[in-house]
């Protein structure tokens, strides 16, 4: 029975989430196009095959449902709808794990969760979540690299993680970061570590010294195909088709660690074995009775509902987006505007409805870039990787950092840009999330679930822009007026009122 009781509710949990579930499956089924979690059906049959062959001691133990394990349900539920409704599928995919997780601990109790938290862990490096990572592997690779070249005497520039060569150039791209091989080497090293390891500590460090040297091996391969390129005169095929050099080094590399380990580690009596049934385990009797056991049951049912339920109720509350003309403001306190212009900034928001306008005053002139969400939505929503103050075909971010500043009461984030005739720019912009001004993406989400609840839908930057030769501060004078001046107009903009 408590088998069959997990088996409906994770197919109820996969069927209720199953937008999430689909996602991570549609970048498993890229297998044949080099993504970094290709490898997921792998994982998965890994962590069953994990699960099977525990199957005696887990026969030995005796199901017992949880009562606290309700409240992991429930928060894990909680987590998902808020990332649901702030649309940050990273964390949705998180909470989606845990619940399953949960899901099995509130059903079959603590001790039998314990043995299958391992395998269902090994899931993790399937789940795209690791996507922060290849920025750092790729600086990472190419620090390593360039240094490398450099002692073994090629003669070579760098430019960021561009590497110039006598006969050419190589860019060490994200593509190039290993992440690929990082997640399949934690994959298999989890299995390692679980098959011929108890202690917590040796299975951590099997997997470590598994992640380490995946990484080593990218640097070996990055190397080889810059040193090939430089003997080669950027002839050899390996430098337009160095993918599977990878994978020949990952798995060499997966040989020499199994027979290091082998003959090191199992001799220096750190091996181990799969797991057995404890007495304590297998002796443990369930207090609870048929009634509380159904009890936890439906409870856990409602609870893995409930989320799902109210992502429902939300989509269908959400207004219709209908077309929506911005109206910008008319210049108060001495400005002049709205005007038509044709200045060449171009601020990207995926899906937002845009316009920009010039406003001046004394001599002096400054353009207003407006981007507004009636409704968010995946893909058309206020903080987005795709977002960015200017477009770069013109004006482009200068080297000064982006920094934050208030004036007027009111907090600005800053940022200098410039154009390739040296001309510059400084920008301030602002969030603003149903009815409340921000400077932070977290914030920002923060206040569109929280606007979401409260049937406050609309969201929108506020960015303006003036030129300055020299100094800056003549630049700051002029945005600080004009926020002095049309704060509240732009609030009644952004806003949607009248």
């Amino acid at each position: 029975m408590a088998g069959l009781s997990i088996a409906v509710l994770l197919l109820l949990t996969l069927f209720f989430y199953r937008e999430t579930s689909l996602f991570v499956m549609g970048l498993w089924n890229r297998w044949d196009s080099g993504e970094y979690y290709a490898h997921g059906y792998l994982a998965v049959i890994i962590s069953l095959y994990l699960v099977y062959s525990q199957r005696g001691l887990l026969g030995s133990l005796t199901p017992c449902p949880s009562f606290i394990a309700l409240f992991a349900v429930a928060a894990s539920g909680l987590l998902w709808l808020a990332a649901l409704l702030a649309d940050v599928l990273m964390v949705q995919i998180i909470a989606l794990l845990l619940l399953i997780i949960s899901v099995i601990w509130a059903t079959a109790g603590s001790r039998a969760t314990r043995h299958l938290l391992f395998p269902l862990l090994i899931i993790v490096f399937a789940l795209p979540i690791w996507d922060p990572l290849p920025p750092i592997l790729q600086e990472m690779t190419t620090d390593a690299v360039f240094q490398v070249i450099r002692l073994v005497g090629v003669p070579a520039l760098r430019e960021g993680h561009l590497i110039t060569l006598p006969a050419g150039q190589l860019a060490i791209n994200e593509s190039c970061s290993g992440l690929s091989y990082l997640l399949a080497a934690l994959t298999l090293g989890m299995l390692y570590a679980h098959l011929n390891y108890q202690g917590f500590w040796s299975r951590v460090l099997i997997v470590m010294v598994s992640g380490i040297a995946a990484i080593l091996a990218n640097m070996v391969r990055v190397f080889i195909v810059v040193y090939v390129a430089y003997k080669t005169d950027m002839q050899h095929p390996l430098v337009n088709d160095h993918f599977n050099l990878g994978w020949f080094l990952f798995g060499g590399l997966v040989l020499v660690l199994i027979f290091i380990e082998t003959r090191v580690f199992r001799h220096a009596g750190r091996s181990g074995g799969t797991d057995k049934p404890q007495a304590a385990d297998a002796a443990g009797l369930c207090k609870y009775g048929y009634l509380q056991r159904m009890f936890v049951l439906v409870a856990t049912f409602t609870l893995v509902a409930a989320g799902p339920a109210v992502a429902w109720w939300v989509e269908v509350s959400s207004p219709e987006v209908q077309d929506v003309n911005l109206e910008f403001p008319a210049g108060a306190g001495g400005w002049s505007g709205p005007m038509l212009t044709q200045d060449r900034w171009v601020p990207v928001f995926q899906g937002a409805i845009s316009g920009m306008r010039a406003y001046g005053k004394d001599g002096k002139e400054l353009y207003l870039y407006v981007g507004y969400y009636p409704v968010q939505d995946q893909g058309k929503e206020l903080i987005y990787y795709l977002n960015r103050i200017t477009n770069d075909e013109v004006w482009r971010p200068a080297t000064r950092p982006e920094r934050v500043t208030t004036t007027n009461n009111h907090t600005v984030i800053e940022r200098v840009l410039e154009s390739p005739v040296g001309q510059q720019r400084l920008v301030w912009y602002w969030y603003r999330v149903a009815g409340e001004p921000t400077t932070t993406e977290i914030e920002a989400k923060v206040l569109q679930v929280r606007g979401l609840l409260l049937g406050r839908y609309q969201a929108s930057v506020v960015a303006i822009g003036a030129n300055f030769d020299s100094d800056v501060d003549d630049a700051r004078k002029v945005l600080s007026e004009f926020i002095s001046e049309m704060r509240r107009p732009l609030e009644q903009m952004t806003d949607g009122q009248s």
